[in-house]
């Protein structure tokens, strides 16, 4: 029969019926836009900000699922945006010009094209739109004249029927942002506060009931792993996913209960500021360059690679993948967002060293470059798995 009676209610994209210690900040939300659903008025703009594993996305999608309910009677309607994994305004832009005309040819226009296109479009129908952009926090500091142009629609000549919710980590993302560019956008902001060890081992015990047969899994466990997630802001995404594995390593092993034990390994193989499958959202430069990071970080038993060394082993790795590798300049791009989205640490190089060093052994303005959420040695295995689904072949070894 196996432990698992429905594994995907411990998948990240699963979103459960009821949401355990987070009604209150439904409600909230929807106290925001109730007067745009009536049709009192045009567009709000609202801030949800918490730690990761606080429940923001989740809650957005429960205020989707409400909104949608008044759709054909109110003309209302809803676009989900994960900014993260879209990254940069012109794919978030084509995502609703696709809403406003599916048939609408993409390619020739620019982004303002595209969201001029949209808000006529908006403007001239019965329709109002929430744009919901989750994971948003890097356009405030990357794409501050995207949030000028979310937040003035008014000042284009166009009714203004776009209410937008922003879901970000921290009110510091925000405040990254020129005050020019965010003058158009209404503060209206909902503190997540981080669950409790209770509310968490509520959650954790729910959705288990969903995901287990009965008796696969003791109350022990589920008190390690919220334990286990405690140290990390509470954070009941990380504890969910360490159920998952868990029920993995105990259905690999032929056992039929998930004990703590089996938390406790899970640990060491799952990061806790996001999931394995975000890797999946990295483009192929990206997990390359990752690969080449842990690969440093293995063989080298090291704390940080230097941006130098990890720009030759990348360059290395991508012709050994068949790969062209991208210029310098794109290379630190890279660096950035990766660093911006927490898979990888960058931190500045120290002016003293001990003893003799020369530039071309560790440059003074290389940054050092670490991998603070994940074990290297796993983190290959998956990048490997990763690359070799998408049809390319292991790096060659160079000849000692």
């Amino acid at each position: 029969m196996g432990i698992f009676k429905n594994r995907d209610a411990l998948a990240p994209s699963y979103i459960p019926p009821e949401i355990p210690h987070r009604q209150d900040k439904l409600e909230e939300l929807m106290s925001y836009f109730k007067p745009v659903i009536e049709n009192k008025q045009d567009f709000e703009h609202v801030f949800i900000v918490g730690n990761t594993g606080t429940g923001k996305t989740l809650v957005a999608r429960h205020l989707e699922k409400n909104i949608l309910k008044y759709k054909n009677s109110h003309y209302i309607d809803v676009i989900y945006v994960n900014a993260r994994f879209e990254r940069i305004p012109g794919n978030i832009v084509r995502r609703m010009m696709r809403w406003a005309n599916p048939m609408a040819p993409l390619r020739g226009y620019s982004v303002e094209d595209m969201y001029r296109y949209f808000l006529t479009f908006l403007s001239n129908s019965q329709w109002r739109v929430l744009l919901i952009l989750d994971d948003a926090d890097h356009l405030f500091e990357k794409h501050m004249v995207f949030i000028y142009q979310l937040g003035r629609v008014y000042e284009a000549g166009i009714r203004g029927k776009l209410s937008i919710l922003f879901i970000v980590r921290s009110v510091a993302s925000i405040n990254k942002s020129n005050p020019w560019a965010l003058g158009g956008i209404r503060k209206n902001i909902v503190h997540f506060e981080d669950y409790t060890y209770e509310e968490l081992v509520d959650i954790l015990e729910y959705r288990a009931r969903q995901a287990f047969h009965d008796g696969a899994i003791t109350y022990e466990a589920i008190e390690t792993a919220a334990d286990i997630a405690s140290t990390y802001n509470f954070n009941a995404r990380y504890a969910i996913e360490l159920l998952l594995k868990a029920g993995m390593i105990a259905e690999k092993n032929g056992e039929d209960t998930v004990r703590p034990e089996h938390i406790r390994r899970a640990r060491l193989e799952v990061p806790p500021s996001f999931t394995y499958d975000e890797l999946e959202s990295l483009t192929l430069q990206e997990k390359i360059l990752v690969y080449s990071l842990a690969e440093i970080l293995s063989e080298g038993n090291k704390s940080f690679a230097t941006t130098g060394e990890l720009e030759r082993k990348y360059r290395e790795n991508a012709r050994s993948f068949g790969v062209e590798p991208v210029g310098h300049t794109w290379f630190w791009k890279m660096l950035n967002t990766l660093a911006a989205f927490g898979i990888i640490s960058k931190r500045l190089s120290s002016k003293k060293f001990k003893g003799r060093t020369t530039l071309t052994t560790l440059p003074m303005n290389d940054d050092r470059v670490g991998l603070p959420s994940f074990s290297a040695e796993i983190l290959m295995e998956r990048l490997k798995e990763m690359i070799e689904n998408e049809g390319l072949q292991e790096p060659k070894r160079q000849a000692e």
